[in-house]
């Protein structure tokens, strides 16, 4: 179910009605040429791919209503594991879409329900608008492992005139597992990115169903935060995702792993193929027909042959799930594409926190200064004596700094400012952002403005009550407004808001605290060194 083009009749319908009713209206009174041309309630059924649901009131906002546990394709299950997702199977009568479908199997969450049938989605929206709104459309991070679409309340992004929706993807070794004969058994004669496909068919649903919920299908802006924001950052080069989407914003972009190709290594990485080989054999897979007894194997035990949760993507010890380079979903290279300019040209939005090494301190094992000179030789040998001369960790009381700072540029900074500096070669914008105002939390106060802090303020979740702040909340109306306006036009500035300049030659961005604050050259230096790391491991290919 993975497609290259849409149609617009949905829309086209929606405009038909509302110009019909603007001319009925032409000779009525003032107040009345403004009444909704759409208006959803939990008492009527809407009609979408697979047939009729039934929402309920927001609790939060009676002016919005939200439609959960949407089924977007067929169940990835039995004989569709490791197969692109298929169409949504039909169902008769009226679907009541009031409960999240399952979480996608993943280590951990066993207090929530998962389940290998987990293509679901769902959707916040007014329940009377006027004209059609800007869609928002949230892939959910957790390096690839973990997470749901599910986690994330929509309501306050609705109460702002937009559309929101959130998704479940494939994860793991379901969502990324790569084998060879994987590869022959598709047409494409590749394999691994599941995940990825499940992306591209929500924003299928998107096209498809989105004006019944007053959407506008022309205006659809993906955000995704971590390995959202890395799958952001994959999808603006995938070509069967061009025209499901229109702008994008990737929140610490996460990219560990997707220059692997099926056969051959990429930045050191284990072959995305050999990976799902050595899955196979842990499975007591036949070499010679393995795919009946991997398909056969209880989600349990493709977890554990898996070893979901035991790689460490800082140290590249395998397993790692991210996207691969197939040849056909991800055609090349991804940092080769975008120095190409063969990215969707659209405007972006990316950016960081001020501290995104900080939440992955303790993962690097680093206990001292001999340490993190062993760790950074280990791991970047092209560029040690350059990073270790950045970094002059000299001493015990400036290690933890240098971990974070280290995490921080070649991690995430770097494919930041990578992705910007190729998207500066196309006529759509850019701009970039860092987010610095530190959460009122346990965790604010142990990490900083760490990896994820930013969430409650893009979501607008952190409620009236402490230990949130009139600042935080003043941070969050802020960003939020930034965020809508960008979905409503394409550019994040209006006029009741901070100037956000556009990244260009100038290098700006701005800094969200309880002021905004303008500056340059955002982490330049650091990721700079990822640049050099990354061009030495393209040379020795």
């Amino acid at each position: 179910m993975v497609r290259q083009r849409h149609n617009n009749s949905a829309l086209f319908l929606f405009l038909l009605v509302g110009t019909v009713v603007l001319l009925v209206g032409c000779n009525q009174p003032e107040t009345e040429k403004e009444a909704p041309r759409l208006v959803l309630s939990a008492d009527n059924p809407v009609s979408v791919t697979g047939g009729q649901i039934q929402g309920e009131i927001s609790d939060t906002n009676p002016e919005v209503i939200a439609f959960t546990g949407v089924p977007f394709a067929a169940p990835p299950t039995g004989e569709l594991r490791w197969q692109p997702p298929q169409p949504v199977i039909a169902w008769d009568g009226v679907r009541y879409a009031k409960t999240p479908g399952p979480l996608c199997m993943q280590a951990g969450s066993q207090d929530q329900q998962q389940s290998e049938d987990c293509l679901y989605l769902n959707v916040w929206t007014q329940r009377e608008s006027t004209e059609p709104l800007p869609v928002m459309v949230w892939i959910h991070g957790g390096g690839y492992r973990l997470g749901s679409g599910s986690g994330y309340d929509g309501t306050p992004l609705a109460s702002r005139d937009v559309v929101l929706v959130t998704f479940n993807y494939r994860l793991n070794v379901f969502g990324f597992l790569a084998h060879p004969a994987l590869s022959v058994e598709s047409e494409q004669n590749a394999s691994g990115n599941y995940g990825l496909m499940d992306m591209i068919a929500a924003l299928d649903w998107v096209q498809d169903n989105i004006v019944q919920f007053g959407g506008d299908p022309d205006r659809v802006t993906i955000f995704g935060e971590s390995a959202g924001g890395g799958s952001v950052m994959t999808l603006m080069i995938v070509p069967q995702a061009e025209g499901l989407f229109h702008r994008a914003i990737s929140q610490s972009t996460y990219v560990p792993g997707w220059d692997r190709g099926l056969t051959d290594a990429g930045a050191d990485w284990e072959p995305a193929e050999i990976q799902g080989a050595w899955i196979a054999e842990a499975l007591s897979a036949p070499a010679a027909d393995p795919l009946p007894t991997m398909r056969a194997a209880t989600s349990a035990a493709v977890l554990e042959a898996a070893k979901v949760g035991f790689g460490s993507v800082f140290t590249r010890t395998p397993p790692v799930w991210a996207p691969n380079v197939d040849g056909w979903i991800v055609p090349n290279d991804p940092l080769v594409m975008y120095r190409e300019s063969q990215q969707h040209d659209l405007p972006l939005i990316t950016g960081m926190t001020g501290n995104e090494g900080s939440l992955f301190r303790s993962r690097a094992g680093i206990r001292n200064v001999d340490d993190f000179e062993s760790y950074v030789h280990t791991l970047y040998p092209t560029i040690a004596s350059q990073a270790l001369a950045f970094y002059n960790t000299t001493s015990a009381d400036v290690l933890d700094a240098s971990i974070d700072h280290l995490i921080h540029d070649m991690v995430f900074a770097g494919p930041v400012r990578a992705q910007l500096k190729a998207h500066s070669q196309v006529p759509s914008a850019a701009w970039l952002y860092s987010f610095a105002q530190v959460p009122p939390t346990d965790m604010g106060a142990s990490f900083g403005a760490h990896h994820a802090a930013e969430l409650p303020y893009v979501f607008g979740t952190m409620g009236s009550d402490a230990p949130w702040t009139d600042i935080d909340r003043k941070v969050s109306h802020i960003i939020m407004s930034y965020w809508t306006q960008f979905a409503a036009t394409g550019n994040p500035n209006r006029e009741d808001l901070p100037t956000w300049p556009t990244f260009d030659a100038s290098d700006q961005h701005i800094t969200f605290a309880a002021d905004i604050e303008e500056g340059t050259g955002l982490h330049r230096e650091g990721a700079a060194l990822f640049d050099r790391y990354e061009e030495s491991l393209r040379v020795r290919r």
